[in-house]
């Protein structure tokens, strides 16, 4: 059990499921655990799933135990890069040791030390391949060919080159696409977008001041009124006759002259002359307002035609006036947006023009290093049907579109895609003398499954984006 990089050795369980310890030896090669259904064989195909990163639970934890430890020791090949790979030390050997705790705090140990979850999801996906029993089902899917081609090539770098060229050519595509479309409408837009920011750039709009205009407005509505009341309050207070102050200064002498007779009045005549002290400063505020309030028909019109016109702006951009000025900052971002870019339809073109041909540059390579790798694989796959009782049998990896050709072109028939512009399709012949026929339509479900068993062990140890891998079967 393994992977090209790495083969499984000896794998401890403890206290997992319905496993008290168990101890397994794997010797070099094929090696096949089986037993009836319940047996236990996909409790271990659990716990080796650990290893490579699952995620754990607590449930998975014996009854009658705290935490449950899962180590395998794996021997690595003469190649390094696995360990280096992952930022580790290079070795002989590789020693994984997950416990899982009941309190939700589990650990991970790497050659002896402690790990990140992270990193033994990154050892796992290269250690073992977990091949499900109905994995097989993704060979009746075309589509799904070309992932096998390039894992077995170790193209996945290229791969991810040709994903970030598409994705840029589709992005300059979409832009002339939209330019092209709106034609007129961009000019338009660009024109619209001038008038409404020096609109409101001409109104200086700032936040809350709608709130203050409405205020002032109500104080120059009522201003003789208010103007009234502070000079009546201020007469009544201090400089009419009798005044409150007046009366309270009096009040204050008295009890001053009796607390000194009669100590208990002392806080009381304290009390008074802050009350006498206060309404002073009141009067004198009064006073202050009475002079500063006065009715202004002209300002009163400026503030009824500043309101019109924040209410005219607030319906015709459909929000609050304190929110105009945002509104105006995302409407100055726009219009700096198409004046950087413009509407030029011949810088756009040819952007779109170099990011295609830089997609399809990308997608030849790719072209190129699936042609090298496919005749290995027919190679490599007729060696490993025949080792599985189909000696005879004949495995093809056909090009049914070749990429040499970029979408544009009158008479081209190819259009690319993040993978490329290939269309790969396995073709299979079960007895010789047959032709070969395209796998999805002719291979049986034991057919299918021998095949994807030979995948699996050519493109062990190679990291897949897509797909799970190898390990048990049910049942015998």
């Amino acid at each position: 059990m393994g992977s090209g990089a790495a083969m499984l050795r000896e794998l401890r369980i403890n206290n997992f499921a319905i496993i008290d310890e168990v101890q397994l030896t794997c010797a070099p090669g094929m090696n096949v655990l089986t037993g009836e259904t319940g047996a236990g064989k996909s409790i271990i195909m659990r716990a080796i799933g650990l290893l490579c990163g699952e995620r754990a639970a607590s449930d998975l934890i014996r009854t009658d135990a705290d935490d449950a430890t899962i180590e395998a020791l794996f021997e690595l090949a003469a190649d390094q890069e696995l360990l280096e790979g992952c930022g580790l030390e290079a070795a002989d050997e590789l020693l994984v040791r997950r416990v899982v705790s009941r309190s939700g705090k589990g650990r991970v140990y790497v050659n002896g030390g402690l790990a990140t979850a992270s990193l033994l999801s990154q050892l796992g996906s290269r250690l073992i391949h977990i091949y499900g029993q109905h994995e097989q089902a993704l060979l009746l899917k075309p589509e799904s060919h070309v992932e096998y081609l390039d894992e077995f090539g170790k193209l996945g770098a290229l791969r991810a080159r040709m994903a970030a060229a598409h994705g840029e050519w589709r992005e300059a595509a979409d832009r002339l696409a939209t330019l092209r479309a709106s034609g007129e409408s961009a000019s338009q837009r660009l024109e619209l977008l001038r008038f409404q920011v020096g609109e409101l750039r001409d109104a200086g709009i700032v936040p809350g001041e709608e709130q203050e205009l409405q205020q002032e407005r109500e104080r120059q509505r009522h201003a003789e009124k208010l103007r009234a009341i502070c000079l009546q309050s201020e007469e009544a207070l201090y400089s009419g006759e009798p005044a409150i102050s007046g009366t309270l200064s009096r009040l204050t002498n008295q009890l001053q002259e009796a607390a000194r007779i009669e100590a208990s009045l002392t806080e009381s005549a304290a009390l008074l002359e802050q009350a006498a002290t206060q309404v002073e400063e009141v009067a004198l505020t009064l006073r202050r307002a009475a002079d500063r309030i006065r009715h202004d028909p002209a300002r009163l019109e400026e503030i009824e035609e500043r309101l019109m016109l924040l209410g005219r702006l607030k319906r015709k951009y459909g929000c609050a006036a304190d929110a105009l000025p945002d509104h105006l900052a995302r409407l100055e971002s726009e219009l700096a947006g198409l004046e950087d870019v413009g509407v030029d339809l011949t810088s756009a073109q040819r952007v779109a023009s170099e990011r295609e041909a830089h997609a399809w540059e990308v997608a030849r390579e790719l072209s190129r290093r699936r042609q090298q790798a496919t005749g290995k694989l027919q190679e490599r796959m007729a060696a490993e049907l025949a080792t599985l009782g189909m000696g005879g049998a004949v495995f093809q990896v056909c090009f049914t579109v070749r990429a040499d050709d970029p979408v544009g072109a009158d008479d081209a028939p190819v259009r690319l895609t993040p993978v490329g512009g290939d269309v790969v399709e396995f073709h299979f012949s079960a007895n010789p003398g047959e032709d070969p026929k395209p796998l999805a339509r002719i291979a049986s479900g034991g057919e299918l499954s021998r095949i994807m068993l030979a995948l699996k062990t050519l493109t062990a140890g190679a990291p897949r984006a897509t797909a799970p891998a190898a390990g048990a079967g049910g049942g015998q």
